[in-house]
């Protein structure tokens, strides 16, 4: 079977859940061929660059602003319909991508992937099955199609609102979870005392992972020195990511530096050449620099045992090994925790798809936010110093978790090209 995947690059995870999916298909079914394609590269190079900056300047520079476009995105408004016309512009430049794969099936990770591909199928008449993955905990309209024959979910709540808020049929609706690596869940992949060994910490003690690469540097020490003063026992891994500032920052600190200097460049700017013209405006800006300057004074004499890290790609066995986790509310990393069964602070939430994301969790005794650095300590600590709520909080993962999912979705796949063959030959 030829499957066709589709991603785009506005936050990693849904690019790590096509990774996911993809691995799982060629590990169980050798005859299959799985082919990754950045939809919004494939439609315009121009458009994939304003989509992909435009995303992360507005999260980070004007998260308000971003809020209220996801708002008005998500019901029918001039934002709404101008995003239709584009979709229906893509569908033109994906139709030789199609031509050329053939594919049985596609599955897309990305609202805006599946939304042109649909367009695409409506308008010149194509019937490969279409699957949409709704990569965060709760729908929008940006995901909706009139060509989508199936939407994949990982929250009850998604389902009601699919079929109340966008007149979707629950027969072409389920509920099966995100893509997430089998390692990932509870009771696969490297034991946590394995782990803990291999840093070097105490298998005794509590664990707290805090996965960064998303923060503000001075936002994620203030956090750190904070949970320093938690009179409890125990130890703190940190996840930087591709943030090298951060990394570098974090390094200082556990050395002992009195002062770090640091410079909060914006995400949106951080993987740009040197010969960018936004690259070179921003680096000649007396007036960027001294407003994004940053001085972080220590507070503290002595930390608690920390392991730092940059990028990793064995996440899976940082998250086995701990008992509680600091991060942002995205999509897929909420899914990852929830399948090792690790309870979550999060912090920083952007408004829209993390903010509702945040409030699944609390309400559903998963996570709990953490609305700012200060209350670090108290947050975190009442946590590790209350183990019967921790596992309570486990076993609220327990439930929550969609189990399986690459392997229910792929089946999926194969019930609609077998479906489709049928109707068509």
């Amino acid at each position: 079977m030829n499957v066709m995947i589709l991603t785009a690059s506005t936050g990693g995870g849904h690019n790590r859940a096509s990774n996911a999916l993809k691995d799982y298909i060629n590990a169980h079914d050798p005859d299959a061929a799985v082919t990754i394609i950045d939809a919004l590269e494939e439609c315009s190079s121009t458009l994939n660059y304003a989509v992909v900056k435009g995303y992360k300047a507005l999260v980070t520079l004007t998260p308000a602003l971003f809020g209220a476009m996801y708002k008005s995105a998500d019901k029918k408004s001039p934002l709404s319909d101008t995003i239709n016309i584009v979709y229906q512009q893509c569908a033109k430049r994906m139709l030789p991508v199609i031509e050329k794969y053939a594919p049985d099936v596609i599955i897309s990770c990305h609202p805006f992937a599946g939304a042109i591909v649909g367009y695409m199928k409506k308008e010149y008449g194509y019937h490969m099955p279409l699957i949409t993955i709704v990569t965060d905990f709760l729908p929008h309209r940006s995901y909706i199609s009139e060509g989508i024959d199936a939407y994949v979910t990982a929250s009850s709540p998604a389902k009601e609102i699919l079929m109340k808020e966008y007149d979707i049929s629950p027969d072409n609706i389920y509920d099966y979870g995100h893509p997430v690596y089998e390692k990932f869940y509870e009771g696969n992949g490297r034991s946590r005392e394995e782990v803990l060994a291999e840093l070097g910490f105490d298998q005794n003690k509590r664990t707290v992972l805090i996965m960064a690469g998303s923060f503000g540097v001075t936002d994620i020490l203030e956090i750190y020195e904070n949970l320093q003063k938690i009179d409890v026992d125990y130890q703190i891994i940190v996840i930087t990511g591709r943030n090298q500032q951060l990394y570098d920052a974090f390094e200082e600190l556990l050395n002992n530096a009195d002062q770090i200097v640091t410079r909060e460049e914006p995400e949106f700017l951080a993987d740009l050449g040197e010969d960018s013209i936004l690259r070179y405006l921003y680096d000649q800006s007396e007036i960027f620099m001294e407003m994004l300057t940053r001085t972080f004074s220590r507070t503290i004499d002595h930390h608690k045992p920390t392991k730092l890290f940059f990028f990793v790609d064995n996440v899976d066995d940082y998250m086995h090994a701990s008992d509680l986790i600091v991060t942002k509310p995205g999509g897929l990393t909420t899914s990852e925790s929830i399948a090792c069964s690790l309870p979550m602070v999060v912090f920083k939430a952007y408004p829209g798809q993390e903010e509702q994301n945040a409030a699944l969790l609390v309400e559903n005794n998963i996570g709990v936010i953490m609305e700012n650095s200060e209350v670090a300590a108290e947050v975190v600590g009442s946590l590790l110093s209350d183990g019967e709520r921790l596992e309570k909080m486990r076993e609220s993962c327990r439930r929550f978790v969609r189990k399986n999912s690459c392997q229910r979705i792929y089946e999926l796949a194969k019930k609609l090209v077998a479906k489709d063959r049928a109707e068509h030959t």
